[in-house]
C-alpha cells in the first residue's frame, strides 16, 4: 500500500458518533411481493417476517423487528441467519446492515464467496485489506481500495435502482 499504513487498524471516522438513520422513502411493496419473498428466501416462520403497514418507512419496523431491504437478498445474495463474517464487517464498523445500500453488501458476499471458493476463512482484517467504508446519499458502502491493492471484482456493479 501506498501509504504504509495498516488499513486493519483504522477505524471508520465516525466511529463512536450516532450513525444516520436508514431510509425515511415510504415503502411500496405489494402484499404478494413480500409473501413471495419469504417464500423464495426460505425465511422460517419464527422469524416473524411481516408486511409494512401502508404509508410506513424502514425506520417503522416494529419493535424486536428491523428492515431489510429486499435488494440485499435478490442482488446481494444475502441470506439468514447472517454469516459471522458479515456480522464481524459490520460490528467493525458499528453499522446496522438497515444502514448498508445494496452496492455494499454484494462486496462483502462477494469477497466471503472468492474467499470460502478458495478454502480460507474470511476475516474482517482481511477484507479490510481490500474495502474501505463509504457513505453518500444515506447509506454505507464499501469501496475497493486503491494504491497497489489489487481490487477483488474487475467489474462491480455501478447503480441498482429502486432497491429500497
Amino acid at each position: 500500500m501506498s501509504s504504509g499504513a495498516n488499513p486493519s487498524t483504522k477505524k471508520r471516522k465516525l466511529k463512536g458518533r450516532n450513525p444516520p438513520c436508514p431510509d425515511r422513502a415510504t415503502i411500496s411493496w405489494k402484499e404478494e411481493e413480500i409473501h413471495n419473498l419469504v417464500r423464495d428466501m426460505g425465511f422460517l416462520p419464527e422469524w416473524g417476517a411481516q408486511f409494512p403497514t401502508p404509508g410506513a418507512t424502514a425506520m417503522d419496523a416494529p419493535p424486536g423487528h428491523i428492515t431489510l431491504y429486499a435488494g440485499f437478498f435478490r442482488e446481494g445474495n444475502f441470506r439468514l441467519p447472517m454469516t459471522k463474517f458479515t456480522a464481524d464487517v459490520l460490528t467493525y464498523y458499528s453499522l446496522h446492515i438497515s444502514q448498508i445500500n445494496t452496492i455494499g453488501l454484494p462486496c462483502v458476499t462477494h469477497f466471503e464467496f472468492i474467499c470460502r471458493a478458495n478454502r480460507v476463512e474470511p476475516t474482517f482484517e482481511m477484507f479490510n485489506v481490500f474495502y474501505t467504508v463509504s457513505y453518500t446519499g444515506g447509506f454505507y458502502s464499501f469501496n475497493s481500495r486503491t494504491g497497489g491493492v489489487i481490487p477483488c471484482s474487475s467489474n462491480p456493479p455501478k447503480s441498482l435502482h429502486d432497491w429500497k
